[in-house]
């Protein structure tokens, strides 16, 4: 006789010790067993990519500066973010300077969120700005010349 009874989940075979297993109860029960694996492994909603797993386990990177009074700053990323939070350290994100222009120390840019005229971020790169002269009222100040710099990267 092949098994009396079965596993409450796969209906696999769940012989008793009076049972007589036959051969084909373990092709079928391999093909139990195949079946639903196969269909768990294929269910992409309830699996993560290597991709997004790489998100959970190391969802940012800090990177500090030093400015170099250069108009424009270039760093190359080391890996695929999509935004970016950049401030220039002891300062308030924005204050008005002595000619009543508004210097901004904090931006946020991303790929998706676009680019500004403070800096620009592709998946590559980002580029900061460093304003020399006020544009409308508006000095973008994130490579000044000794300035200290953080970069907050977010994947």
């Amino acid at each position: 006789m092949s098994s009396s009874s079965y596993t409450p989940n796969l209906g696999l075979c769940a012989w008793a010790s009076t049972d007589r297993p036959k051969h084909i109860d373990f092709v079928n029960d391999n093909a139990i067993i195949d079946e639903k694996l196969g269909e768990h492994l294929s269910n992409t909603g309830i699996h993560v990519t290597a991709e997004e797993k790489a998100r959970y386990t190391n969802p940012h990177t800090i990177v500090s500066y030093t400015g170099d009074g250069a108009v424009t700053k270039t760093f190359t990323l080391s890996d695929s973010y999509t935004f970016a939070l950049v401030f220039q350290k002891s300062c308030p994100p924005v204050k008005i300077d002595d000619n009543n222009n508004l210097v901004v120390h904090f931006a946020i840019v991303g790929r998706t969120i676009g680019s500004s005229s403070t800096m620009t971020m592709n998946s590559t790169s980002i580029t900061v700005v460093q304003d020399s002269t006020a544009t409308d009222g508006v000095k973008n100040n994130f490579n000044e010349n000794g300035g200290q710099y953080v970069m907050l990267l977010f994947k």
